[in-house]
């Protein structure tokens, strides 16, 4: 027992101090004392008579022999010596220490022949420790050696234990008489026991200096621990055979054993007791004390505390921390320390004062079961299980089931002590919910600085994680989210950035300032996601720091509980609407999808956030989860520039249709989510909002979400394009424009307002088109049979993208090789006239084609969906056509009758050149495909089925206009209509052989050899044609003659049928300018009106004459 407690106290000279600073003191101090001066013969004293009785077997009477003596007594005769004799015993030994003693007594007396050599060891820092080591040199015989060895065993062999205690109370303890031998053998410093409780019954506190107050504390500290080892013994012999009684290990062995069955229930209580007296004061903690002892005087861990004061372990563990976060090394003994006594924080509330007090009604009300053991078995939740409970109800959503903010700061002060967002082995329930995942996932990560941490955080959402460990985990992350230097990687690399850009403290212990959450501070971590993305080149983050915001940012974003600029503000909404929402990245994706309803305060943070996540993908820890492989498949290019800013998922968004992604469900509907989410704001698409944002503010201030925004600038667009003005818009924006309406024509999902104008006319007649694009195409070809609401729709759909082919999804991917080979440098907004050129090539593909004429075909049902028509014809139309716009019903085609009323002035020659060039495209368009032509499709539907059946299938070469214009002239049509509408068709080309490609391409080599220098238009080719005809028919080749006399024959046909009796006085007028002999009609006209006129002057004068006679 007497070894168990040698080795326990010499452990706790911790408390008292080292005695290689306090030696040179001791030597200065007791050589200008007066107590320094040589003892009177102790054996002489009249109380120390009984020293003649027991000492008897001395050779010697002097004062060094009889303190070896007593030292020899048992402790019923050191009991018995009276008080008086026991301090002159306690002064001798005291002497012992002496240099001034060694020098005038000791050497002179015993070893004045060895006197030289000793007295080298008098100015020696550890002068005993030299007197020693020269002792070892003599021989066993030398008297001298006899008298050294005698001085070092008086002095004890663990004198320096108690070296503190001699020099900081020496001089009161001579004053009150008070010097006590070590009656019950105590070991180390408890051998001053007796001393120290004589100085408390005898001084007055107030003459008690403080120094010798720390020590008279750590000695009875110290009695403390020795009464809980007496009471724990058959404890430790059962829980912790392989710990050595009385050590720091054994203690520590006894701690984490505090919960286990077998342990008594005194010995429980006493640990207990033991915890709390530590979290007051932690110099209860001999180990601690002991070895941190340098490192807590030389960093100033007391922080002008008196010695005779307590210092609370929190103040001295969180000094320590900030020693080594801010790059010192501490002693290694002091870092093993450090990290038992983080992890017992973590073991036992009881250890945190804090706690205690701040957290008392929390314990009962929320952990009633875990205070319910703590009070039947006497224990104190050493598994960490209160603790827990309580940091659980930190981050409960509902206010009621939340802790007191008393106690949710006296947590957080926990956290930070503990620093158990640093190791994942300090908390205990971490541990051992976490080690079958350490041990399978993480075992190749090397300890420290969070490294564990973040391979554990990083499997969150994996099959190798477990969920009681990422509950657990994520408690502890909870706090980490809200403190940046709880992250130890991202406090080590961006301290200087965040004290620079951000205002954090360079100081990593704040515990006495505001902490750093969003109740009362700044939030570094956002400051520093800004920063690392700000354009300001002499504003940017270093390289390591850049890395590490990126990472911190992207594990956060796996759980709501991690981003505190947002959980904090939505906790109400979070309840209302997610409470169901378990999986990574979920409660995030609720909020979002569920923006419409939020708070205002959770709809703003949202808003941001959902912008920062636009801009980073590393922020949306789904896409991140299940769009690994297609990011590194498609986007490796970003991924390796570190630099994201939108480019990620407009990528993903440009790609997710490619073969892998259709097959990768989970990483398209992520995207497509995304897509849907960003509609609700403009804002959610970084490149849209960083291009457009003025002209938003400018052209759409009263849109509201992305979708207005996006029509709303096309409608500007298109204007300026139709006006033929500069864009007032700038490119990059028209880009971002014509971006988003791609996505929209890809998906009817990303158009809500179609999605719900035409959402029975889906089910109905499209519901099995499912993929890219399809959708939308089918409504189209279904124009005729939706509903009027659906019509308006597909109408504006219509109108905008063949307005600008770079939003027409089906046309771009459907052609994507033909755009290539063809129109590889065609403005993308021109594709379609691109393609309309080379789409009769052999070369030319055939799904392409069929697309290309579809489009052709819905651009002549409206001039409105013809762009290039608008802006040639635009006067005309105003001119000539007018009525029939200002007639036409909102957003629906006007089924050719602008087109209609266009080719009437073209065969009276009335239209301006440009105007004319581009109704010769339409027409010889129309000419080689009758779907071209509305009017005809409607008006002769019968005809061409009945008549032309044959030619259908070959209605691009013109066949089946041909068809009617023989039907025509073989008076084989009946319908009034048809008729009208094939005689027009016959008289454009009149007016320009270009019109009739089938006439055009009989004659191409008559029109080169004779007709070459013949300008176009007002039907100067064709009349080239027929006076050859007339004058030299031989010349024309065969089929060229044949089909010009068919044409000529055709002419008259059409002519007498376009020519009937007029209906009103527009249409005279109209067919008198537009015949030949209008000239002739002129004739007459004049000779009627001035036959009139002459007829009105003799009529006149007649009457005057008559009138006249009879007034006579």
């Amino acid at each position: 027992m007497k070894h168990l407690l040698v080795v326990l106290l010499a452990a706790a000279v911790a408390a008292a101090g080292d005695s290689s600073r306090h030696r040179r003191v001791a030597i200065d101090v007791d050589n200008k004392n007066a107590g320094a001066k040589e003892m009177h013969s102790i054996i002489d004293l009249p109380d120390c008579q009984d020293l003649k009785k027991f000492c008897t077997h001395q050779k010697s009477t002097d004062n060094l022999s009889m303190l070896e003596c007593a030292l020899t007594f048992s402790s019923s005769q050191l009991e018995a010596l009276p008080e008086t004799c026991q301090h002159a015993l306690w002064m001798q030994q005291r002497q012992l220490q002496l240099p001034t003693w060694i020098e005038n007594t000791l050497l002179p007396t015993y070893c004045p022949e060895e006197r030289a050599k000793l007295e080298t060891c008098l100015n020696s820092v550890y002068m005993w420790n030299c007197l020693e080591e020269q002792r070892l040199q003599l021989s066993q015989s030398n008297t001298c050696q006899q008298h050294l060895r005698s001085a070092y065993n008086a002095l004890g062999h663990d004198y320096t234990n108690v070296d503190e205690f001699y020099v900081a109370c020496s001089s009161l303890v001579e004053h009150h008489k008070c010097g006590r031998l070590n009656v019950e053998h105590l070991p180390s410093l408890l051998s001053q026991l007796g001393t120290v409780q004589c100085l408390r019954s005898t001084a007055q506190k107030s003459t008690i200096e403080p120094t010798c107050m720390s020590a008279m504390n750590a000695i009875e500290l110290q009695r403390g621990m020795l009464e809980l080892f007496r009471i724990c013994s058959e404890d430790l012999a059962s829980l912790c055979s392989q710990e050595q009684s009385g050590t720091p290990g054994a203690y520590k062995c006894l701690v984490r054993h505090q919960s286990h069955p077998s342990m008594t229930a005194n010995c429980a209580s006493q640990i207990s007791k033991r915890d709390q007296q530590m979290g007051r004061d932690y110099r209860v903690s001999h180990g601690l004390a002991k070895a941190c002892k340098d490192d807590i005087k030389l960093y100033h861990c007391r922080r002008g505390v008196s010695e005779d004061k307590h210092v609370r372990l929190a103040q001295i563990l969180l000094c320590l921390e900030t020693v080594s976060k801010n790059g010192t090394k501490l002693a290694p003994s002091c870092l093993v320390e450090l990290t038992d006594h983080r992890r017992m924080l973590m073991t036992d509330y009881q250890l945190s004062p804090e706690l205690l007090s701040d957290c008392a009604d929390d314990i009962p009300k929320f952990c009633p079961e875990e205070h319910k053991a703590q009070l039947v078995n006497g224990l104190s939740g050493t598994g960490g299980e209160i603790i827990h409970c309580l940091l659980e109800h930190v981050k409960a959503r509902r206010p009621q089931r939340r802790v007191t903010a008393q106690c949710q700061r006296a947590l957080e002060t926990l956290i930070k002590v503990s620093d158990a967002g640093e190791d994942w082995r300090v908390d205990p329930v971490l541990r051992r919910a976490c080690k079958p995942v350490v041990d399978v996932a993480c075992k190749d990560v090397e300890g420290g600085e969070a490294r564990v941490m973040t391979c554990l955080v990083e499997r969150i959402g994996t099959p190798s994680m477990l969920p009681e460990c990422e509950q657990a985990l994520l408690i502890i992350e909870y706090f980490v989210a809200r403190d940046f230097k709880l992250d130890p990687q991202l406090y080590k690399h961006c301290r200087d950035d965040a004290v620079k850009y951000c205002r954090a403290k360079r100081q990593w212990d704040d515990i006495q300032n505001v902490q750093m959450d969003p109740e009362r501070g700044p939030m570094i971590l956002p400051c520093l996601h800004r920063m690392a993305f700000s354009e300001d080149e002499q504003q940017t983050l270093r390289k390591d720091c850049f890395k590490e915001v990126k990472r911190v940012m992207r594990q956060r974003a796996m759980s709501m509980d991690l981003i505190p600029e947002v959980e904090d503000y939505c906790l109400n909404d979070l309840s209302l609407f997610c409470a169901e929402c378990v999986e990574k990245g979920s409660e995030m994706e609720c909020l979002q999808k569920n923006m419409d309803q939020l708070q205002p305060e959770c709809k703003t943070v949202v808003v941001k956030y959902t912008e920062e996540e636009a801009a980073h993908v590393e922020l949306n820890p789904v896409i991140m989860n299940v769009c690994g492989e297609a990011m590194q498949q498609h986007c490796s290019a970003i991924l390796k520039s570190g630099k994201d800013n939108g480019d990620m998922m407009d990528c993903l968004i440009a790609h997710k249709n490619d073969a892998d992604l259709r097959k990768d469900l989970r990483c398209r509907a992520a995207i497509e989510h995304f897509q849907i989410i960003s509609l609700k704001n403009f804002h959610f698409t970084t490149k849209f909002k960083e291009a457009c944002r003025p002209f938003v503010q400018r052209f759409c201030s009263s849109s509201i979400t992305k979708n207005d925004v996006v029509g709303c600038l096309s409608e500007v667009m298109r204007n300026d394009t139709i006006k033929a003005q500069r864009h007032q818009i700038p490119k990059e924006c028209r880009h971002q424009v014509k971006s988003q309406l791609y996505q929209q024509r890809e998906s009817i999902q990303l158009d809500p307002k179609l999605a719900n104008a035409c959402k029975r006319e889906l089910e109905e007649f499209c519901g099995d088109q499912k993929g890219p694009g399809q959708a939308l195409e089918c409504l189209i070809k279904k124009t005729p049979s939706l509903g009027k609401t659906c019509h308006h729709a597909i109408f504006m759909i219509k109108k905008s993208e063949l307005g600008d082919s770079g939003t027409d999804y089906t046309l771009l991917n459907t052609c994507k090789e033909m755009i290539y080979k063809f129109c590889p440098s065609t403005d993308s907004a021109k594709l379609l006239d691109c393609l309309k050129t080379y789409k009769d090539d052999t070369q030319f593909d055939q799904r392409c084609h069929l697309v290309v004429v579809n489009r052709m075909i819905e651009q002549n049902t409206d001039f409105r969906f013809n762009p290039s028509l608008q802006s040639a014809c635009g006067k005309n139309i105003d001119s000539y056509c007018s009525h029939i716009v200002a007639s036409a019903l909102l957003n629906e085609e006007l089924n050719g009758k602008v087109i209609h009323c266009l080719k009437d002035k073209f065969r009276q020659s009335a239209l301006d050149e440009p105007c004319a060039q581009e109704m010769i495209k339409i027409l010889q368009e129309q000419a080689l495909n009758y779907k071209l032509n509305p009017l005809l499709q409607v008006f002769c539907k019968s005809e061409i089925q009945e008549l032309c059946k044959a030619n259908m299938d070959a209605d691009e070469h013109g066949q089946v206009a041909e068809c009617l214009k023989t039907a025509f002239l073989q008076k084989q049509i009946i319908n009034r209509q048809c008729q009208m509408e094939v005689a027009t068709l016959i008289a454009e080309a009149k007016a320009d052989i270009h019109v009739d490609p089938i006439l055009e391409t009989a004659c191409t080599v008559d029109l080169l050899r004779y007709c070459s220098k013949v300008s176009s238009g007002n039907g100067r080719k064709l009349n080239c044609l027929r006076t050859l005809l007339k004058d030299t028919p031989n010349s024309l080749d065969t089929d060229c003659r044949e089909k010009l006399q068919r044409r000529i024959e055709m002419f008259h046909n059409a002519d007498d049928t376009l020519a009937l009796p007029p209906e009103d006085m527009q249409q005279l007028v109209q067919q008198v300018v537009a015949s030949p002999a209008r000239k002739f009609f002129l004739v007459i006209l004049m000779s009627v009106t001035g036959l009139i006129f002459l007829t009105g002057i003799f009529l006149g004068r007649a009457t005057k004459r008559a009138m006249g006679l009879k007034n006579k």
